[in-house]
């Protein structure tokens, strides 16, 4: 699916390269967001740093309108 995240958020992510957590910047716009195996929504920036969120945080953020989802 795709989400467009409205304002610039900084959000504990995954390196994909070392596991590393971060606090890394999502800048407002469009990202691709994924289901893991493990029931999870995977958020990537283009730097290919990863941050995770359970169903109830991401509809959380969709219903406080910090995300939109854009495309299912």
């Amino acid at each position: 699916m795709r989400i467009e995240i409205i304002n610039n958020v900084v959000l504990p992510a995954h390196n994909q390269r070392d596991s590393q957590i971060l606090q890394v910047n999502f800048p407002a716009g469009e990202y691709v967001a994924n289901f893991t195996h493990d029931g999870r929504i995977e958020v990537m920036n283009q730097e290919k740093k990863c941050a995770y969120f359970s169903f109830s945080q991401f509809r959380e953020k969709v219903s406080c309108g910090e995300f939109i989802v854009v495309e299912n």
